[in-house]
């Protein structure tokens, strides 16, 4: 294969990772003002690379020693998960998880201040997020500039669903210095939040050939949503899951 068709063909490589969410648990909520139980759903998260020399793997390890184009998690059992917000609500830091309260039943305007939760591994520890890795490699092949394409929305969410205006997807790489939160705007999932100064897609890191990239995933339901308020809650509108497909892509650095 010449460098010009390897090029075109890696430039437009994509690895898709397909997250369902979780719906959201019990105790007391952010942006709530009651405490309900709402019974989750069981979700899977599976990732596919559908690059001539991308491979993807479920964890934190593995793509590198494996042929296969896909891998899959499997969450088993309802997993309880509170509103949060990673800098959309006003008064938020940006880029750290926080948390807080709704003014009534029917109101999720903010009451009073935010309080943090941490970072996102904090967040998924305290419930406010749940955590999946997955990790890229190539075979024989060094890639830079690998990125989240885009996200797109998966027609499964039940009707009345009003959870799938607060749900968010939160993509970062090993460390967090680079990340993304996408969410829903229309029918379309748009960048919500990045750590670009423009809210760009951030570059999220490079593939060496033979190694793994970890890529992190997260996701969560914004708080300030005007659907996330305790009547929702009680009528039972917030229980059903929503799924995505995180298209990830890259460029070949190409080698004489």
């Amino acid at each position: 294969m010449d460098t010009k068709a390897l090029k075109k063909q890696m430039g437009a490589a994509i690895a898709m990772v397909l997250v369902a969410a979780v719906a959201l648990g019990s105790a007391t909520f952010a942006w709530f003002v009651t405490n309900n139980k709402v019974d989750a759903t069981t979700t899977n998260i599976a990732a596919q690379s559908n690059a001539a020399f991308m491979t993807i793997a479920n964890g934190s390890t593995g793509a590198h020693a494996v042929d296969d184009t896909s891998a899959v998690t499997k969450i088993t059992g309802p997993i309880g998960l509170y509103p949060a917000t990673f800098g959309e609500q006003d008064g938020a830091t940006k880029g750290t998880f926080m948390t807080g309260y709704g003014k009534g039943l029917e109101n999720a305007t903010l009451d009073g201040t935010l309080k943090p939760v941490g970072d996102p591994d904090a967040a998924d520890t305290k419930q406010f997020a749940k955590k999946e890795q997955f990790n890229i490699s190539s075979k024989g092949q060094n890639l830079s500039d690998l990125k989240v394409e885009s996200v797109d929305g998966v027609a499964d969410a039940a009707d009345g669903q009003l959870l799938k205006t607060s749900f968010r997807v939160l993509v970062t790489n090993a460390d967090c210095t680079a990340w993304v939160v996408y969410g829903l705007k229309g029918d379309n999932y748009e960048i919500k939040l990045s750590s670009a100064a423009d809210n760009s897609a951030p570059v999220l890191g490079s593939v060496t050939a033979g190694q793994d990239t970890l890529v992190n995933v997260y996701v969560f339901y914004e708080g300030s949503d005007n659907n996330v308020h305790t009547k929702n809650l009680q009528q039972n509108k917030l229980s059903a899951s929503q799924s995505v497909k995180i298209n990830f892509t890259a460029t070949a650095d190409n080698r004489e």
